[in-house]
């Protein structure tokens, strides 16, 4: 019995084995291409599916760090080109600011020979904010030969006149400052006046003739009388004249030539006495 269940046994075992070397034959082997069977397919198919799913995600992956690189890169190369473009804008700034404030001193050194005094070039340093058209400070003084009542003008005309003389500064009247009064001529008439600052922009002539017309664009100039300011030198222009019933005289307002809200160089007229 026990011999007879061995042999049985037995011979399963090499029925399956043989079976097993079969199926493993056919589904590994055949004459013209390599095969799995339909379990190997599945697999095969399912690996597959899966190789395309992860290089899929893979690839996405991929494309989303190359964007986010991509996106770091170019945020440190416009913060780069934005700050060389406002270094370029700054250079821009002071070249143009250099080429306006060689163009204003070439105009002040145009006027010199017409001046006939000796001169000395000066720059605005300050200004009373609270009493804008009355006087300024400039960044000259005694050291470079400068003295009290000394005339202050640019290319376009008379500014004012030194009212403050120290060591290394000096405080400028302007012209449109209640305290100035200038001697002046109407240039088309001849009509001497009076030009008197108001602390504002504009100026009033006074002691204007009723007998010589004087109408607006009418140019004036210093008259020399006094001998501090010298003749010639434009003032400004007249805007509009006033002729008030039972006056003895007639005004004007004038508007100086001289930018005085916006003086930034400036020259002096040295008086002729010097020690």
């Amino acid at each position: 019995m026990i011999a007879a269940g061995r042999r049985r046994r037995i011979g399963v075992f090499f029925v399956l084995l043989f079976t097993i070397t079969l199926l493993i034959t056919l589904q590994v082997r055949s004459p013209g291409r390599r095969q799995v069977g339909w379990v190997g397919d599945a697999v095969a198919a399912a690996l597959t599916q899966l190789q395309v799913g992860l290089a899929h995600v893979a690839d996405t992956g991929w494309r989303w760090w190359s964007a986010l690189n991509e996106i770091g890169q170019l945020r440190v190369e416009n913060a780069r080109l934005r700050l060389q473009i406002e270094r370029q804008r700054r250079e821009l700034a002071v070249g143009e600011e250099s080429t306006a404030e060689n163009k204003r001193l070439r105009r002040l050194l145009a006027f010199q020979p017409r001046a006939n005094r000796p001169t000395v070039a000066a720059r605005v340093v300050s200004r009373d904010p609270s009493r804008w058209f009355t006087t300024l400070t400039i960044d000259r003084g005694a050291r470079a030969g400068l003295r009290t009542n000394d005339v202050v003008v640019t290319a376009e005309g008379l500014v004012g006149r030194l009212m403050e003389v120290y060591p290394g500064a000096a405080r400028v009247l302007l012209v449109s400052d209640p305290r100035s009064a200038i001697g002046v001529l109407v240039q088309r008439t001849r009509e001497a006046s009076v030009a008197e600052g108001l602390g504002q922009p504009t100026l009033r002539l006074k002691y204007l003739s009723r007998e010589v017309e004087t109408k607006p664009g009418d140019v004036i100039v210093t008259s020399g009388l006094g001998g501090s300011v010298p003749r010639g030198v434009r003032l400004g222009t007249v805007r509009a004249v006033m002729r008030p019933a039972g006056a003895l005289f007639q005004e004007a307002e004038v508007a100086p030539d001289a930018t005085l809200a916006r003086l930034e160089e400036v020259l002096v007229l040295l008086s002729g006495t010097r020690d």
